[in-house]
């Protein structure tokens, strides 16, 4: 058989149940029930059960034994345990179907599929490379079914027994009603649980109705006679895919979500107290792009006036820049907590409590973009706002260090917080044996501490190349010339 008839051998099973025993490096095995999509349960060879996965649930054996349990969130991404069922049974999403006109580069076999076998059943095997991620993986197509046998790549592995298909299962197998405990909150990064609410608060805005898409219509004869015009055509329609953006035209378009930076504006026109603009790959006609947002059903636009809008953006931004401030304040950290960085965190140090609102300004100005200028560098300060610290001299900030592979820290004393130049102390706590001097230092202005921390923090300059080009103050402020 060659490639595409492996291939195709392996789209048959799309959709379909399947009842199989999953094998893998060391003691896994598992036998599993599956209904796609999203219908899982895992027990182990002695019938005790592993996992359960159904459209809202998900259930799986903590180490102690008991029955985890979490609701699935439609946008986050759930996996099934250990990866080895779905790597088998949804083999063949590993090659989707690529169309001509698809930017993206087909899975391909790179060695003709050969026949083997795999614990007692005959199959296919072809070595299939991905351009999406450079991965190689071996795999072997069931030569009846069409389920994926096995699966490997370098050392790890995973194997198919006794495979049914088209088994209608009773439902109950994909429940739990045995004991559980709740997934704790903390298991979710905060970021993803963040991004979750937003997507769930957004999913209930009203949102507007697009009435009207072009289709790409395609013919392909099948049968017909020259002679008579008969003509039997298979015909498909197409719909377009785009992004559609909305705003209120009076108060100006939103910044670009990150995940759609990179999508070419196709068309962009005003509809009611709307602008609409469309996004994409994909070729539309202005025309077209007329048609599409004249044809849409507008939402309601919030009820507040534009100016209220903009007071509720500008309280939220201040608010969240005073939140983001209060954290990089490092009120309460200690030296202690970063003598086991290796060196992964720049320090900076506040050793003068006289003002507290100057302590807070000066991290806000050293903690923006640029060190508060505008630059090719982004200062990355972690801030330690202890009392134990106030009149910290150099000597004592070596002795806490001791034999930390700590090789640089700023400094916040009471010149720094009086100063309008706000001139940081930078000290070289490097070791003598690597080229350092420690106790060595210099003090920095403002505006060219991200330089400093930069280049200090990947060793792409040594202390040496700023403490001998500071001004006759013992400032530097930028290399001559």
């Amino acid at each position: 058989m060659t490639w595409p008839q492996v291939r195709g051998l392996s789209y048959s099973t799309m959709g379909r149940s399947v009842r199989a025993e999953i094998y893998g490096p060391g003691d896994y095995s598992l036998r599993v029930w599956h209904t796609p999509k999203s219908l899982w349960r895992h027990e182990n060879l002695s019938g005790e059960v592993a996992f359960v996965e159904n459209d809202s649930d998900l259930y799986h054996v903590a180490d102690d034994g008991v029955m985890v349990h979490s609701e699935k969130s439609p946008h986050r991404m759930m996996s099934t345990m250990g990866g080895g069922p779905a790597r088998l049974l949804h083999a063949y999403a590993r090659w989707p179907h690529v169309e001509a006109h698809s930017r993206r580069e087909s899975v391909e076999a790179i060695t003709a599929p050969h026949r083997v076998e795999v614990r007692g059943r005959a199959g296919w095997e072809v070595k299939i490379h991905d351009p999406s991620n450079g991965q190689e993986d071996t795999y072997v197509i069931d030569a009846v079914l069409g389920i994926a046998l096995s699966w490997r790549r370098d050392s790890a592995w995973f194997e198919l027994a006794n495979p049914v298909l088209d088994k209608d299962f009773d439902p109950s197998i994909f429940m739990w009603s045995g004991p559980i405990r709740e997934q704790a909150d903390e298991a979710v990064p905060s970021g993803q649980a963040q991004r979750e609410a937003e997507l769930r608060e957004l999913a209930g805005m009203p949102q507007p109705v697009i009435t009207w898409l072009p289709m790409r219509i395609t013919n392909q004869p099948q049968s017909g006679d020259v002679r008579t015009g008969a003509l039997d055509l298979h015909v498909t329609g197409q719909f377009v895919q785009m992004l559609l953006r909305q705003w209120i035209s009076e108060l100006g378009e939103p910044q670009l979500d990150w995940s759609v930076q990179n999508m070419p504006a196709v068309y962009r026109a005003d509809n009611g107290p709307w602008t609409y603009e469309i996004r994409g790959f994909t070729a539309i006609s202005p025309e077209d792009c007329e048609r599409i947002i004249a044809s849409i059903e507008t939402p309601d636009p919030p009820n507040r006036s534009v100016d209220q809008i903009r007071d509720t953006l500008a309280q939220d931004d201040e608010e969240r820049r005073r939140s983001e401030l209060d954290s990089m304040l490092g009120t309460g950290r200690t030296l202690d907590d970063y003598l086991d960085d290796q060196g992964g965190v720049s320090l900076l140090i506040r050793t003068d409590f006289s003002d507290d609102a100057a302590w807070r300004e000066l991290v806000a100005a050293v903690t923006a973009s640029g060190g508060g200028d505008e630059t090719d560098f982004y200062v990355n300060l972690t801030c330690i706002d202890n009392e134990r610290y106030n009149g910290l001299t150099i000597d004592a900030l070596l002795a806490s260090i001791g034999e930390s592979l700590i090789y640089y820290i700023f400094l916040a004393d009471h010149r720094t917080i009086t100063d309008p130049e706000s001139p940081i102390v930078v000290v070289d706590t490097g070791p003598e044996q690597t080229g350092h001097q420690p106790g060595q230092s210099f003090r920095v202005v403002l505006s060219e501490i991200a330089s400093i921390e930069n280049n200090l923090s990947i060793a792409n300059m040594d202390f040496e190349d700023f403490s001998e080009n500071t001004d006759d103050d013992g400032v530097f402020r930028g290399f001559a010339g």
